[in-house]
């Protein structure tokens, strides 16, 4: 028995994760249709990323999609300790919708990836700092006291309709993440993503108000010996509605370029450029 038990224990658990993985894929796909949906009763425009109605009211695009999930099921990721019942920071922080760069008063056209961290600029983007972006739009109640995670957005800036997207297939729509909108727009530095996007121990269990990527709990914990980044798997679903799951490293180091600019921009996160 216990010869048995040694032998079919691990791939016990091995299906189980299996599972897992396959439970958030799905999940995607179900979230992925949801926006697609919105589009169709909204202009043709995805869901903002964020919205704020002063205080710490804060519908995300998981609040504005929520008629067409119809249960906050779906955004649960089963391999962490978050419930339905935690608080909404959980709750919107498990997926992201990366905002627009227009959105943001402070980042304008400087926010670039490999800007601020010397070691993506040595093992991401070859030396370069790419321009990145999202879809996202966003609004809120300039007449009401806001929270501090508004303050880099602009009035009222209205998210991509899902026809001016170049690369609908490329494009990321949402992906696992820290926070709703990844506070791309707050000059937040987007070199550090692998902290909030692949790592748990610097966050899950170190802050109950924010998860990662469960396949970065399990497997990118700490960074590689090759690239120094923790590498966990991302799953994340394009502007077409279609899911896949990709290592951190490659998903943030596609480029793609564009006439006139040496310095191109991440080919994920770049819904303008062709």
């Amino acid at each position: 028995i216990a010869i048995l038990a040694a032998i079919l224990f691990p791939v016990f658990a091995a299906a189980k994760v299996a599972a897992k993985q396959t439970a958030i894929i799905s999940n995607a796909k179900q979230m992925a249709l949801a926006q697609l949906i919105y589009a169709t009763d909204n202009e043709d425009h995805f869901t903002p990323s964020m919205g704020y109605r002063g205080g710490w009211n804060m519908p995300s695009w998981v609040t504005l999609q929520m008629p067409y999930m119809k249960t906050v099921g779906i955004v649960m990721d089963s391999f962490t300790p978050a419930q339905i019942t935690d608080n909404p920071f959980v709750l919107n922080s498990q997926w992201a919708m990366p905002s627009r760069l227009g959105a943001s008063d402070w980042c304008a056209g400087s926010c670039r990836f490999g800007t601020y961290n010397t070691m993506t600029l040595d093992t991401i983007t070859n030396g370069e700092t790419w321009g990145r972006e999202g879809v996202g739009g966003v609004w809120k109640d300039t007449s009401k006291w806001m929270t501090w995670a508004s303050y880099g957005y602009k009035s009222s800036y209205p998210s991509l309709s899902t026809t001016a997207v170049a690369r609908p297939a490329d494009q990321i729509l949402i992906h696992q993440g820290n926070t709703a909108d990844n506070q791309w727009h707050q000059d937040w530095s987007p070199d550090e993503a692998a902290r909030w996007w692949g790592d748990a121990v610097f966050n899950l269990w170190g802050n109950k108000n924010a998860t990662t990527g469960p396949s970065g709990r399990i497997r990118a914990s700490e960074p590689t010996p090759e690239t120094g980044w923790p590498d966990g798997l991302c799953v994340q679903a394009g502007t077409d509605g279609h899911v896949w799951a990709e290592k951190w490293t490659s998903l943030v180091g596609g480029r793609v370029g564009l006439p006139g600019d040496g310095n191109g921009h991440m080919k994920y996160f770049a819904p303008s450029i062709d």
